[in-house]
């Protein structure tokens, strides 16, 4: 069975770390263009309306990476244990 969801789930286990990744470059393009609008303050409201909707992709995307890692992870226990088991 756990066979069954790591061919499903994660057929490639980079893929939480490409959430990780996006999420953090969500985030630092945010940051980034608060700080162009410090150059520019006429994008201000702009930025206002951007700013909150990109943060919450942003953390959404690290939140769903570090999921990720973390059921990928407790796959790896559950069929280290089983292993362990039918070896006995």
């Amino acid at each position: 069975m756990v066979e069954l969801y790591r061919s499903r789930l994660f057929a490639d286990t980079r893929t939480c770390y490409r959430f990780l990744q996006a999420g953090f470059g969500v985030i630092l393009v945010t940051f980034f263009a608060g700080m162009a609008v410090l150059a520019v303050p006429e994008y201000g409201a702009v930025y206002d309306v951007l700013v909150m909707p990109s943060l919450f992709v942003g953390l959404g995307l690290l939140l769903f990476g570090i999921g990720t890692h973390l059921h990928a992870m407790h796959l790896n226990v559950v069929r280290m244990h089983a292993d362990d088991t039918d070896d006995k």
